[in-house]
């Protein structure tokens, strides 16, 4: 508390000085009953304290933000971490009325660990642009993304990826939505592994006992070992409901297919708060459920509940069918996911200069992963209790 008093303090002094800066504040706290997704698994908790600076200036569609993100684990200090990001995005409506929207954004980012696990540090650069326009029978939103993320201790996994989608969005009225979505992937890694051996050639004797010396000649061969590419299509539809004046709900479908038959790219062995290198979407085809309602109890009230199945088969991870299993002996690995998650939200409105509202929220997460393969098999439940400022 000695702490963020202070900051809470600062916060409304510079929001009641600049009237285009928006300043959210963000302190989550959450037990974790498996924090690195193990079949071994280590309880902790886990504090993230998340700060947003958002400034507009007047008359313009120019928003520049900040956000700054610290991670602190209670026994796996050694762990701790934290990602900073800074970064513009720019919208421009267009078309008769206005009613249509273009949109373009930029940002760099960096994560920070300690020494002991500084081979997850990286900077990534992010850029985007995409459309939405109003065609009358139904809506259609399109546009491309481009990713550079370079990991500063894993020169062999940094990579380009690149993204471009489609979606259509149709309203009845029945307050019935149907969202339908194509996305096309790539993802190109730039670092290389590089592999030198030794060979002498030569006859005779090296030492001078009595035989002639011819000296042999030493010849060193660099080969070098790519990271190979990796695309997919991703098809997904979604249905959402009204049920009541403050009730929602959707079901979706999902389906990722990879266009790479073959490669060598494995995923780490280990969670760390990273899930790209734990578990990248690029590495597996999938098809999955999932629904969420939605109920607004009043203004300040929200609940929000969510379940989804997922089956996932990998494109070249072998299964180890247990922990003495050096050999992958379990053939191709497949997981089976499920995973169930709650969200309470109360939002309390103050409107006073310099504070505008600060919201409590508790959630639980849980998921369940069936895996073939020993190490990925493993359950794990979160449950935290968070607050946000905006001011």
């Amino acid at each position: 508390m000695r702490i963020i008093r202070p900051v809470i303090a600062f916060l409304i002094l510079t929001g009641s000085l600049f009237a285009q800066l928006s300043t959210n504040l963000e302190i989550l706290s959450q037990y974790d009953d498996n924090l690195f997704r193990s079949p071994y698994p280590i309880r902790d908790m886990l504090t993230n304290i998340d700060l947003r600076l958002s400034y507009r200036p007047e008359n313009s569609n120019v928003n520049l933000y900040y956000n700054g993100d610290v991670f602190l684990y209670r026994e796996n200090t050694l762990r701790n971490f934290y990602l900073n990001s800074i970064g513009l995005n720019y919208y421009r409506p267009f078309g008769e009325n206005k009613i249509n929207t273009f949109y373009f954004g930029a940002e760099w980012a960096l994560r920070k660990n300690g020494d002991t696990y500084n081979y997850f540090d990286y900077n990534q650069a992010y850029i985007y642009s995409n459309f939405r326009l109003d065609l009358n029978l139904f809506f259609l939103r399109g546009g491309y993304n481009f990713r550079y993320r370079n990991y500063l201790q894993l020169p062999d996994l940094t990579n380009y990826r690149q993204y471009v989608f489609l979606q259509t969005n149709k309203s009845f009225r029945t307050k019935t939505t149907l969202i339908m979505e194509a996305d096309l992937g790539n993802k190109v890694f730039s670092g290389r592994e590089l592999f030198t051996t030794g060979q002498s050639t030569g006859h005779g004797s090296r030492g001078y006992g009595g035989g002639r010396f011819n000296p042999y000649t030493d010849v060193t061969t660099t080969s070098v070992s790519e990271v190979p590419a990796l695309s997919h299509v991703v098809l997904l539809t979604r249905v959402t409901q009204s049920l009541f004046n403050k009730m929602g709900v959707y079901v979706q479908y999902r389906q990722q297919i990879s266009l790479t038959k073959e490669t060598d790219f494995v995923n780490a062995d280990g969670f760390y708060q990273d899930e790209e290198i734990f578990d990248d979407p690029f590495s597996y085809e999938s098809k999955g459920w999932s629904s969420q309602l939605t109920w607004m109890i009043s203004r300040s009230v929200k609940i929000q509940i969510r379940g989804a199945v997922t089956s996932k088969n990998y494109i070249s991870e072998q299964a180890y069918v247990s922990a003495d299993d050096t050999l992958a002996s379990g053939g191709s690995r497949s997981d089976n996911m499920q995973t169930f998650n709650v969200n309470f939200t109360k939002t309390f409105y103050v409107n006073k200069k310099g504070f505008k509202n600060f919201q409590f929220y508790m959630n639980y997460y849980y998921i369940k992963n069936c895996s073939n393969s020993f190490w990925y098999d493993y359950k794990n439940s979160v449950m935290g209790a968070g607050i946000k400022w905006q001011l």
